[in-house]
């Protein structure tokens, strides 16, 4: 018979498999070419699938890999931003500086230094001053180390005695003039001081008649001498804008103040109180000092007089001593809201005490700040309405002191930090300890806020505790030297008072 086409190979299986599908086969790399386990055709099909799957994985690495890299380069400027922030903040005036891990002594205040500073520029802190040859003079010195950066006499040299009770050799006081130091960040350009060899007579000797008074206007950026008047002898006085109020007896024993141009002394005007004193009051019994751009007479038989800007006196105010309030005069106005007189700036009605900005960077305009007990409330500087109320106490020991930093404000209460939003005064984190323990206001050196912490028995001061200015976490607690009675800020430092003395610590 004819064949049709070729022949076929067969390959014949016995049907040993019940479901008829025969024997499964395994490819082999080493098959010959042809058939189904030829290695070179259909025997490569799960080569590309693995290459596939490899590439696939090295895409993902590579995804991560990047995202890890954009997350870390992230994390560095957001790291690099906040810290620019904190270095902003602790080159602000009130900032100050970071008190390291340990807490040691710089340098001795001795009684021997006759140094008030009134100002801070930085490191260096400005006041009235006894110098080496013994003239009333403007000191200013490096805190960090005791140094004198510069001085300047502001009157002749007072001889040297013995009295305890007169160590400075007669009256010297300096402030800058009032308006604008309520906000922390003004910087003031000079310093107005008076001084006179007035002294307190002794127990049984005469009464020591003063052979000069005057008024000088130091330039605090040059340390030199603007201006320098006669006046007439006074035992005290008060820095107004512009004048100087001048406390003394006149000839018959009644109180008298007058204020004399700083620059010129021409009398701008004088107040004199009817009442004459007894007889042997002298005038070292009688004192003046500035409030809110007003002046406060402290007269030798105790009572307090309040003389406006213009000399003017003011009655049926309900004012007395507990007005005199750090940032200007406080007057009691309707319900339960005190009216705050700041020198240069809007009268500002608040509930509470008015708290002192201790630094300011600017994060919450025009935020003022006022607490009494355990509530605190936001004011609106210029239009005087009220932005929040928090119940959360912002003044510890009665002193009520606040730090404004990247839209929060910062405080110490009666039991610990507290931090509240600048715009809605919600509590964003607090740090407890025990009640009555914090003394003083809170600090601020940039990425820290730090708190002096007393004794819990009430024997003295312990510690300086420092907290994550963001996050309220403890950083560390800084013990105080050994036998602080008492601690406060002394500029961007801290002094610490004892038995065996005072000293500067940081």
């Amino acid at each position: 018979m004819r064949r049709r086409g070729d022949l076929t190979h067969v390959e014949l299986v016995e049907d040993d498999d019940p479901t008829g599908r025969g024997a499964a086969r395994t490819p082999s790399a080493t098959a010959g070419p042809g058939g189904p386990d030829d290695a070179s055709g259909t025997g490569r099909e799960d080569a590309p699938r693995s290459s596939g799957r490899r590439r696939g994985l090295l895409v993902a690495a590579g995804v991560v890999v990047l995202a890890l890299v954009t997350l870390a380069a992230v994390q560095v400027v957001v790291d690099r931003r906040a810290s620019a922030v904190d270095d902003r903040i602790a080159a602000l005036p009130g900032a100050s500086v970071d008190l390291g891990t340990e807490l040691t002594t710089l340098w001795a205040l001795d009684e021997e230094i006759l140094w008030f500073p009134a100002v801070f520029q930085g490191r260096v802190g400005v006041g009235p001053a006894v110098l080496d040859d013994g003239a009333h003079g403007v000191q200013a010195r490096d805190v960090s180390t005791g140094e004198v950066v510069w001085s300047v006499a502001v009157g002749p040299p007072v001889p040297r005695t013995d009295d305890e009770a007169d160590p400075w050799g007669g009256a010297l006081s300096c402030a800058p003039p009032p308006t604008g130091t309520a906000d922390p960040n003004t910087v003031p350009e000079v310093m107005v001081c008076h001084t006179s060899d007035q002294r307190e007579p002794g127990e049984d000797g005469p009464r020591l008649t003063p052979t000069w008074s005057r008024v000088v206007v130091v330039d605090l950026a040059t340390g030199s001498v603007r201006s320098s008047v006669d006046v007439p002898r006074a035992t005290s006085a008060a820095v107004l804008d512009g004048s100087v109020a001048l406390g003394r007896l006149d000839d018959e024993r009644h109180a008298e103040v007058v204020a004399v141009d700083t620059v010129t002394g021409e009398e701008r005007w004088r107040y004199r109180d009817p009442a004459d004193l007894p007889e042997g009051t002298v005038d070292l019994w009688m004192s003046v000092q500035q409030v809110g751009g007003h002046v406060a007479v402290f007269d030798p038989s105790g009572d307090v007089t309040l003389l406006s800007p213009d000399g003017e006196r003011v009655d049926d105010t309900g004012w007395d001593m507990s007005a005199m309030a750090e940032l200007g005069l406080a007057l009691p106005a309707d319900g339960p809201f005190t009216r705050v007189v700041r020198p240069g700036l809007p009268d500002l009605e608040v509930i509470g005490t008015l708290a002192r900005r201790v630094l300011d960077d600017g994060s919450a305009p025009g935020l003022e700040v006022s607490s009494s007990g355990s509530i605190s409330w936001g004011w609106d500087a210029t239009t005087g309405e009220e932005r929040w109320e928090s119940e959360d106490g912002l003044a510890p020991q009665g002193q009520a002191a606040v730090v404004v930093a990247e839209g929060r404000v910062h405080a110490a209460s009666t039991t610990g930090v507290r931090t509240l939003d600048a715009r809605t005064g919600e509590v964003v984190w607090t740090y407890d300890v025990p009640e009555g323990t914090v003394q003083g206001p809170l600090m601020c050196d940039g990425p820290h806020v730090a708190v002096l912490r007393g004794r819990d028995d009430g024997s003295g001061m312990e510690s300086v505790i420092v907290l994550d200015r963001r996050t309220g976490e403890l950083v560390r607690e800084l013990a105080l030297p050994e036998g602080t009675q008492w601690a406060t800020p002394l500029g961007p430092y801290l002094v610490a008072y004892g038995q065996a003395g005072s000293a500067v610590v940081g």
